[in-house]
């Protein structure tokens, strides 16, 4: 017993860089991400205003230089390590940073959506507890019979 804790607490560190490796990837490389975004706002922004210059045209709202420095306020101009341990150390001090789709703080808005989360987690505990433990004891009971096995297609079927 005691080598299979141990061999379970030595796989905790390997899976939690594995998992935080996946959601570094996913954030950073998938389609929309915040450099695209930002652009799309920016060619949205100049299109409402019916202003159509040269960058534009050409399929770009900013210059060189603006993108390079939106890639230094994004983390985007260092190597995926860099910036890997970068955003790892800041999360681990806390710093969830600031939402790109609504620009506020990630800590500020998961503080104003927990009460409803909670709440709902709550309703959902009671009532998984109010239904499973007595449909438990039913089936306990009643094993093999109409209700058990009425009981376990709904289970099962969804």
């Amino acid at each position: 017993m005691r080598r299979y804790f141990i061999r379970r607490l030595l796989l905790i560190p390997p899976t939690l860089i594995g998992i935080t490796l996946i959601v570094f990837f996913i954030t950073r490389m998938v389609p929309g991400g915040p450099m695209e975004q930002a652009l799309m706002e920016i060619k949205m922004m100049g299109a409402a205003g019916g202003r159509m210059n040269i960058a534009q045209s050409q399929g770009s709202a900013l210059s060189a230089d603006q993108i390079t420095q939106m890639k230094v306020y994004y983390g985007l101009d260092k190597p995926w390590y860099a910036a890997y341990v970068q955003w790892v150390g800041k999360v681990l001090t806390g710093d969830l940073g600031t939402s790109y789709r609504y620009n506020d703080p990630v800590w500020t808005m998961i503080a104003q959506r927990f009460p409803i989360s909670l709440f709902y987690g709550v309703i959902a505990l009671i009532c998984t507890y109010t239904i499973c433990i007595p449909l438990g004891v039913i089936k306990a009971v009643t094993h093999r019979g109409w209700l058990d096995n009425v009981s376990s297609l709904i289970v099962f079927a969804g």
